[in-house]
């Protein structure tokens, strides 16, 4: 459309249509931030994309020596070359009569070529000025209404209801016992309550009720447990509470006294991709980083942006810092601390994270070495003595093409006690394959594969190794019903349990429904 405008235009013509287009940019796209423009350009060389041997050069030189109106991104480009709509030129338009006004309010002298075109402009553009302002009229009148009737003028409300349909199959648990195949229904609600001040920071209290019983007990093994489980008899209990707010332009803090976990400060996202946070199984992640039981409670930690395509998270968490009583507190207790490399490659089609976790577990702490998913020797090799270790993870994603994802993450934890009698060497890993928009744009199709954490060496007194790997193997269809409801029909098997190939394998079934709003 601009081509065909500025072919019948004289060269200042070109120039106010140079401005309309900054002016749409500024004010018409709503996925702009206001607070991030480049603002007010005093010379046309401040823009990156902008050169002297442009076409328009002269004509966006030209605005700026004379009337002064033109605004940048918030990375110093001008983008040109990006096409408009006939409403956002008309937003342009406008935006351009308001600076004229000005200057003739103020005496300024106008050139009467520019002030023809103008009029042109205005003929041309009458109905999309005229609706323009209507839609500012009824953007105004939603706005004050929304202000008046609104939750709260800084907080917003969301939630999250999971509801669990669930069996669990097999001939006998690691024990011996039966297996107990009974069908269950469970739930999980979460309500968030986020709230911003600047609009660059959110404070979170999230309240949570919940009663998913694990199929960990009815299959008598660890490895088996949900992403999602837990119980509380649906007592309604404070579950998060945390802050996050910039420091400058690179930085991000967050500070918690609960709740905290390793993952609401090291990114998983980018390498996880369409597992994370929704997977049923909880060895989704790798437990031997984000598993790890010291987290939850209280936590500070910061992202620093290195470059555009690498990132750093640092983060310290302590289980218990509100006991005052020796041998606990914010830092004499339990604690872990680590940091996350995180590198993006190929526009982000390859992601790579590299982590290290520091934890520590006093004596009689009860707390898991390899999350809650592990083996009975990989979870509590020390039988509840106190204990450090140092945890490794690598965890990767690549996009195949645009629908087809591959990943998957390793971790290796070496432990040992404080009076150094025991050691003992945790491993796991995973891999998945992610298909997106199957059959329907917004479901997925996910499949599985990995050794759920194992104790692979141990050396004095200490638990003995387990003699073989579990493998767990999970399918399942993440369904996007409508932008609230998801279902999600699947499940998955474990071989080896507890490490033992003379035990029967498990399988365990579910229907998954995820209500959010």
């Amino acid at each position: 459309m601009l081509n065909r405008i500025t072919k019948s235009l004289s060269m200042s013509a070109i120039a106010l249509s140079s401005f309309f287009l900054t002016c749409n940019r500024v004010g018409a796209l709503p996925t702009i931030n206001y607070q991030d423009d480049l603002g007010q350009v005093t010379n046309v060389n401040q823009l990156r994309d902008v050169s002297p041997t442009d076409w328009a050069y002269e004509a966006l030189r030209s605005l700026v020596d004379r009337y002064g109106c033109i605004v940048g991104f918030p990375n110093q480009t001008y983008r040109g070359s990006t096409p408009i709509t006939r409403y956002e030129f008309a937003a342009g338009l406008n935006s351009c009569l308001n600076q004229i006004e000005r200057l003739v309010a103020s005496s300024e002298s106008i050139i009467r070529e520019d002030l023809d075109t103008l009029e042109r402009l205005i003929t041309e553009f009458e109905a999309e000025l005229a609706m323009l302002g209507s839609r500012v009229d009824n953007l105004e009148s939603r706005t004050a209404f929304l202000e008046d009737n609104a939750f709260s003028t800084t907080t917003k409300l969301n939630a999250q209801i999971v509801n669990y349909l669930l069996g669990t199959f097999g001939d006998e648990k690691p024990d011996g016992s039966d297996v107990d195949d009974q069908i269950t229904f469970s739930s999980r609600i979460r309500l968030n309550f986020d709230s911003s001040f600047s609009g660059q920071d959110r404070l979170r209290v999230r309240l949570q009720a919940r009663n998913i019983t694990s199929p960990a007990e009815a299959g008598g093994t660890n490895a088996l447990a949900l992403n999602f489980d837990g119980s509380d008899d649906n007592d309604v209990k404070l579950n998060d509470l945390y802050y996050v707010f910039p420091v400058g332009d690179r930085i991000t803090v967050l500070a918690g006294t609960n709740g905290v976990d390793v993952d609401e400060i090291f990114q998983v996202a980018p390498t996880m991709g369409l597992a994370y946070d929704n997977l049923t199984f909880a060895n989704s992640l790798n437990p031997l980083i984000y598993g790890n039981g010291i987290s939850g409670g209280a936590g500070v930690g910061a992202t620093v942006e290195l470059v555009d395509w690498a990132n750093i998270d640092i983060g310290y968490w302590a289980n218990d810092p509100a006991n005052s009583e020796e041998g606990s507190g914010l830092f004499n207790g339990n604690y872990a601390a680590g940091a996350n490399l995180n590198l993006a490659f190929l526009d982000e089609r390859l992601n790579v994270s590299l982590a290290y976790l520091r934890g520590y577990q006093g004596e009689g702490s009860g707390y898991d070495l390899a999350g809650f998913v592990g083996t009975e020797a990989a979870t509590d090799p020390f039988e509840d003595r106190a204990n450090s270790s140092d945890n490794f993870g690598v965890a990767t994603s690549f996009r195949l093409i645009e629908r087809l994802s591959i990943g998957g993450f390793f971790g290796y934890t070496t432990a040992s006690t404080i009076d150094d009698n025991a050691e003992a060497d945790i491993m796991a890993w995973s891999a998945y394959a992610s298909f997106s928009d199957l059959l329907k744009e917004g479901s997925a199709f996910l499949v599985t594969f990995g050794q759920t954490p194992t104790l692979v060496d141990s050396e004095g007194d200490a638990l003995d190794d387990d003699e073989d790997s579990p493998y767990l193997l999970s399918l399942e269809y993440q369904y996007k019903l409508t932008d609230n409801i998801q279902i999600t029909p699947g499940g998955y098997v474990l071989f080896n349990p507890e490490g033992d190939s003379d035990n029967d394998n498990i399988y365990v079934g579910t229907i998954r429904t995820i209500f959010s709003f």
